[in-house]
C-alpha cells in the first residue's frame, strides 16, 4: 500500500515538476519566478518518502528535461532539483530548520561551483569576467555621456570604478557563498509552508531576535584586522583574496547579529514587528552606509552582551 501511495505521489510530483520545467524553458519572463519553485516538488517527494524516491523522481525529471531541452542547457535545471532532494532528505530526517538551510546552502554552493566550472570548461563562458566587462563598458559609456556634469576627472572616476569591479572579482568566493545561502533561504521560506499544507512534518524557525553568532567571532575578526595592519597583502595575490573574503564574511555575520539585536530590542520594548522589518528593508536598500553601522552594533552587542543588560533592566 505504501509503495502504491508513493508511486501515486511520485507521478503527481513528476507531472507538476515537468510543467514547471516547460514553463521555465519556454517562458523566460516567468522563469524568474519558477526557478525558486523547481526544488519544491522533489523536496516534497524526498521529505515524505525518503531519498530513494527523490532520486527516482530526479532521474525521471532529468529524462523529461532532455526531451524538452536537448543540449548542454538541460544541465542547469538539474542543479536546482538536486538542491530540492538534499533539503527534502534533511526534512525527512526530522532535522531543525537551520540544518535544512545549511544542507541546502552547501548543496547550492556546490551546484554554483559546478555550474561555473561547466560554463568555463564546456561552454567557454566565464560569467565573472563577462559581468566585469559589461559593467566596465556601461560605466565608461555613462561617464562619457554625463561625466561633464560631475565636475571631476573622468579618467580618475573610471579608474576608481574599475578598481571597485576588481574588488568585487576578488570577492567572488564570498559572493558565491552568499548567493547559495540566499537561494536556499528563499526556497526554504517558500517550501516549508507549502509542505505543511501538504501534510508533511516540517521544522519551524526559531525567532530571528534569538539569532546570535558565537562571541569568539569578535576575536577572529580582530585577528583578521591585525593581520591586515601588520602583514600587508599585495592586491591580486591568493593571500589578499583569502583575507578580504574572510573579512567580508565576518562583516556579514556581524551585520546579522546587529539586525537580530534590533529585533530583540524592539520585541522587549513591545514595538510592533513592522518597525524592525522596515528598518531591515532600509538597511538593505542603503546597504553601503547603514550596513557598517549595523555590524558595529553587532560587535557592541557581542562584546558587551547588550541583551543580558536589557534583560537585567527588565
Amino acid at each position: 500500500m505504501k509503495n502504491k501511495n508513493a508511486l501515486f505521489h511520485g507521478l503527481l510530483t513528476l507531472l507538476f515538476l515537468s510543467l514547471l520545467l516547460i514553463v521555465t524553458v519556454y517562458v523566460p519572463a516567468v522563469s524568474l519566478l519558477t526557478i525558486w519553485l523547481i526544488p519544491v516538488p522533489l523536496m516534497y517527494l524526498t521529505a515524505k518518502f525518503s531519498w530513494p524516491y527523490g532520486l527516482a523522481g530526479f532521474i525521471a525529471a532529468a529524462a523529461v528535461l532532455l526531451i524538452i531541452l536537448p543540449g548542454p542547457g538541460a544541465v542547469i535545471p538539474n542543479f536546482f532539483m538536486i538542491i530540492g532532494c538534499v533539503m527534502g532528505e534533511i526534512i525527512h530526517r526530522k532535522k531543525p530548520a537551520f540544518a535544512v538551510l545549511l544542507g541546502g546552502s552547501l548543496a547550492s554552493i556546490a551546484v554554483l561551483i559546478l555550474y561555473l566550472a561547466f560554463s568555463v570548461l564546456v561552454m567557454k563562458f566565464n560569467p565573472i569576467t563577462a559581468f566585469k566587462d559589461i559593467a566596465s563598458q556601461s560605466i565608461e559609456l555613462s561617464l562619457n555621456q554625463f561625466g561633464s556634469l560631475l565636475n571631476q576627472d573622468k579618467g580618475k572616476l573610471l579608474e576608481f570604478y574599475r578598481n571597485q569591479l576588481d574588488y568585487l572579482g576578488y570577492l567572488a568566493p564570498s559572493l558565491l557563498v552568499m548567493i547559495g545561502v540566499f537561494y536556499s533561504l528563499i526556497v526554504e521560506l517558500i517550501a516549508l509552508p507549502l509542505l505543511r499544507l501538504l501534510k508533511v512534518d516540517v521544522p519551524g524557525w526559531i525567532p530571528f531576535r534569538t539569532w546570535q553568532v558565537p562571541r569568539s567571532l569578535i576575536w577572529l575578526y580582530l585577528f583578521v584586522l591585525v593581520i591586515q595592519l601588520f602583514v600587508p597583502a599585495e592586491s591580486g595575490t591568493s593571500f589578499y583574496t583569502a583575507l578580504i573574503n574572510i573579512e567580508f564574511v565576518f562583516q556579514i555575520l556581524l551585520a546579522i547579529q546587529g539586525l537580530s539585536f534590533i529585533f530583540y530590542f524592539m520585541y522587549v520594548k513591545k514595538v510592533p514587528i513592522a518597525v524592525p522589518i522596515l528598518i531591515t528593508v532600509v538597511v538593505l536598500i542603503f546597504s553601503f552606509p547603514l550596513l557598517q553601522l549595523v555590524w558595529i552594533l553587532g560587535i557592541i552587542d557581542l562584546g558587551f552582551n547588550l541583551r543580558k543588560r536589557i534583560r537585567g533592566k527588565q
